[in-house]
């Protein structure tokens, strides 16, 4: 054995033995003042990771960096459904929220650096609302392949992932606040999970990856999981700004999702089969076949009542029975805006969009 292959040996036992040591400490001790590493990863982190982590912050890297002062009224909130992995990761029960309660929210603070930046200034193709038989969670907004795209506020890159049939190339980055932004149909990502990012760095590149007919970004602002109008506070069609400087929600925001998770049913009819049924209401015939314990080859008899979505899946999400940040009684803005148009998306099912 050549002294060469001794040394590497060696090298790679201390690094084994200091990998357990740290691992080890990291677990059983966090002493006064130091950040808990373990809220930047999801619930199903292992105890490899972990050391990893640990082994990293011996190494030197700065985990601060993942999270503001504890004082910042922009700090971001790790605690509620964090996950590296999954794009829905839950969402909390706006239902809990009372007639009076608001949830008050500041976007922008100009003492501390913190500024909102337009993901890109082009024009909106879709809006969020109702389209055809389906809700669309986001706002779409025209673009070339290969435009960069840009995080709207600071905060942490949560999850990057390629989802096949909605999304295509997306990242979820987590803001202050329970606040979350989607970025979708990505031609590229330029990020990385648990990555700090600021307002206005990029986030990818534009592209029509995904459920998509034509290149554009899918653009979602969810609060504690669940989206509500990006329109609400910013102006796509002007000024590519925010229309107010504080974010002020209430019940009203979310009232919609009332009807959207309630259980639909489709009546078949006399042609009909389950790829013209999928087609037409936006889903699969896959998906059509698990809902109603059917199979593909399993005949249609005209008159049959089929389940389009159900209500009792879509409530299984709800990992928080109250929001992190308490309600306060404050007046909400009388110039709510309502949109006129729309597609599919959201946490029920991992869509962005396939229309422009």
């Amino acid at each position: 054995m050549g002294l060469k292959t001794v040394r590497c040996m060696y090298r790679k036992a201390v690094v084994a033995l200091l990998l357990a040591l740290s691992a080890l400490a990291f677990a059983t001790s966090t002493p006064a003042g130091d950040v808990d590493f373990a809220l930047a990863f999801s619930d199903e982190t292992t105890a490899d990771s972990i050391a990893q982590a640990a082994l990293r912050e011996e190494e030197g890297e700065d985990f601060s960096s993942l999270f503001y002062d504890a004082d910042s009224i922009m700090q971001v909130d790790t605690l509620f459904a964090w996950s590296n992995d999954r794009i829905n990761s839950g969402r909390f029960d706006y239902r809990t929220l009372g007639p009076g309660d608001t949830i008050k929210i500041p976007l922008v603070d100009s003492a501390h650096g913190k500024f909102y930046v337009h993901p890109i200034k082009n024009y909106v193709t879709s809006r969020f609302g109702l389209r055809r038989y389906m809700w669309h969670y986001g706002i779409d907004v025209k673009l070339a392949t290969g435009d960069t795209l840009r995080s709207a506020l600071d905060g942490i890159v949560r999850v990057i992932q390629f989802d096949r049939r909605g999304y295509g190339n997306v990242a979820v980055v987590r803001h202050h606040n329970g606040l979350e932004t989607v970025y979708g149909h990505m031609s590229r990502v330029l990020v990385q999970p648990n990555q700090h990012i600021k307002a206005g760095e990029a986030v990818g590149l534009g592209g029509n990856t995904g459920r998509s007919t034509g290149a554009h970004l899918h653009f979602e602002i969810r609060y504690c999981g669940e989206p509500f109008n990006p329109e609400y506070i910013i102006d796509f069609d002007n000024t590519y700004a925010l229309k107010r400087d504080t974010l002020m929600l209430t019940r009203d925001n979310f009232e919609y999702l009332t009807e959207v998770r309630k259980t639909v049913y489709y009546v078949v009819r006399r042609g009909d089969n389950l790829g013209s049924i999928a087609r037409r209401h936006g889903t699969t015939a896959v998906n059509l076949c698990r809902l109603n314990g059917i199979t593909t080859r399993t005949p249609l008899k005209v008159g049959r009542r089929l389940i389009i979505r159900s209500g009792k899946e879509a409530e299984k999400q709800v990992v928080s029975a109250s929001v992190p940040t308490p309600p306060m009684n404050a007046q909400a803005p009388a110039d709510t805006h309502a949109d006129d148009a729309a597609g599919i998306g959201g946490p029920e099912i991992d869509m962005g969009e396939d229309d422009e």
